[in-house]
């Protein structure tokens, strides 16, 4: 308890803190991507629509 105590009354620099704060900042990042449900899945692909497919009747 006491080591918490010396961390929280500690004297910080400028720098310590930004690099504190991002530190826990891109840690809440990383935390809610890995535990947020994926909503629809994951697709590789553009999805415009072009569904056309070629018989082999049609090519020659």
């Amino acid at each position: 308890m006491s080591m918490l105590k010396d961390f929280i009354s500690k004297d910080w620099t400028r720098g310590e803190k930004v690099l504190l704060a991002s530190t826990c900042i891109l840690a809440g990042i990383i935390v809610g991507f890995l535990i947020a449900p994926i909503k629809k899945g994951i697709q590789c692909g553009n999805n415009n629509g072009n569904t056309t497919v070629y018989g082999e009747e049609e090519r020659e």
